[in-house]
């Protein structure tokens, strides 16, 4: 019967997902949430100050300013926490195998396409590649053994060209040493290529991909 379908389950909200963050911070690096509430307080603070000082008595400016104050030093708390969850969670799975996962997860929230699914795995040495379509045209990137995930970079990557040979393709490898780039500044990096196709392109491009694995 229809009443007997289980409904979905809904994503956490906003709030939860606020919660969820402080808790981790709580255990991988305690210091962050003090560190981001004096650092809201000291803008708040400073706004606040800086407001009276330059209404000099008038009552609505005064008032103009605290909230101003209120909204910076929120801000400035909100935006220190969610650095510093970044950063601990890099950190923390800095040496996991599907790492790069996390990098696609924050980047396909914004202008680019895919899934944090790798489009090739080697099972036995876990070595895996991952695929976006964005601004920069197509992003692979892997995780694993530099010479095995390497060779599966290029393999992707000779895929990829088969399909839209007149697409940028770029390769990057994520490694803590010196042969690739950190997984705290892959999504650096990423940002860094220059644009090279628009919405509909990616779009386009995104769809052929997709035909791709599908067959």
């Amino acid at each position: 019967m229809a009443n007997d379908k289980k409904k979905p389950e809904k994503a956490p909200g906003l709030f939860a997902q606020f919660r969820e963050g402080i808790n981790f911070l709580k255990v991988e690096n305690p210091r962050a949430v003090p560190i981001s509430i004096a650092a809201g307080v000291g803008i708040f603070l400073i706004v606040a100050i800086l407001g009276i000082f330059i209404s000099s008595g008038f009552i609505i400016g005064i008032a103009l300013w605290v909230v101003l104050a209120i909204v910076s030093g929120y801000l400035s708390a909100l935006l220190f926490l969610s650095r510093s969850a970044n950063t601990a969670v890099f950190k923390k799975y800095a040496n996991e195998p599907g790492r790069v996962s996390l990098v696609i997860g924050s980047l396909t929230r914004r202008s680019y396409k895919g899934t944090n699914q790798p489009v090739a795995v080697n099972p036995r040495t876990k070595d895996m590649v991952f695929r976006i379509v964005g601004p920069a045209g197509v992003i692979l990137m892997g995780d694993g053994a530099p010479t095995s995930t390497k060779a599966m970079l290029e393999d992707e990557r000779r895929k990829v060209q088969r399909i839209a040979s007149n697409v940028t393709v770029h390769m990057i490898f994520c490694s803590d040493s010196g042969d690739g780039t950190p997984l705290r500044e892959m999504e650096k990096k990423v940002k860094s290529f220059k644009r090279a196709l628009n919405r509909q392109e990616i779009n386009a491009v995104q769809n052929r991909l997709a035909a791709m694995d599908t067959r």
